[in-house]
């Protein structure tokens, strides 16, 4: 049995890494896990300010439900590829060793918080545009004085990837290179060759 191949895709918030997770998991196709879904389960700091401040300790974070979810889909024959919707790529033992292809949007953070604010700020929102504004600032306050700093901690996850893609290019130019990286790299090649026997 030949295991499915395995992709981490990795940016800051608002850097892309869901749209381009989706769009792979479609056009694969492939079974798709999102660290974010698993939220009941997951461990994390309880302030990312000061776990930044402290030494950004990766460890400190665990992801078991999504670990059980991954698990088990690698042993299912029908799934021949897993997308990962993974803050961390490759740099927490947590996945590192069955990721096939790491890879990190490298998106500024003006870009990530614009998306962020159009995505959380503007569509579907009950609420009256001064409350909306209103949230807004708190959290723009909150960037500012504390929430920049883990941002920007994202960042040394470029290093240890093994493809950086250009964060102002479409998510349709990502995923066609990241396809046709796919469709020539080593180890899926392999793969193929021993599913047809």
């Amino acid at each position: 049995m030949t295991r499915p191949y395995v992709i981490a895709v990795n940016a800051v918030s608002g850097g892309g890494k869901t749209t381009l997770a989706r769009l792979l998991a479609s056009s694969l196709p492939a079974a798709m896990f999102c660290f974010d879904d698993f939220d009941e389960t997951n461990v994390h700091p309880e302030d990312l300010f000061e776990w930044s401040k402290r030494g950004a300790n990766l460890l400190e974070f665990d992801s078991p439900g999504m670990r059980d979810a991954v698990r088990l889909a690698m042993s299912d024959e029908q799934i021949h590829y897993v997308v990962l919707d993974y803050p961390f790529g490759r740099d927490h033992p947590q996945f590192r060793d069955v990721i096939d292809l790491s890879i990190f949007i490298d998106t500024p953070l003006d870009i990530a918080m614009a998306r962020r604010i159009l995505r959380d700020h503007t569509m579907g929102s009950d609420s009256s545009a001064a409350e909306r504004l209103s949230v807004l600032r708190d959290e723009m306050a909150h960037y500012i004085e504390k929430a920049r700093y883990p941002y920007l901690d994202a960042y040394r996850h470029r290093t240890t990837s093994d493809l950086v893609l250009n964060g102002w290019d479409s998510p349709e130019h990502w995923k066609a290179h990241i396809l046709d990286r796919i469709r020539t790299s080593p180890s899926e090649l392999e793969r193929r060759r021993k599913s047809h026997g």
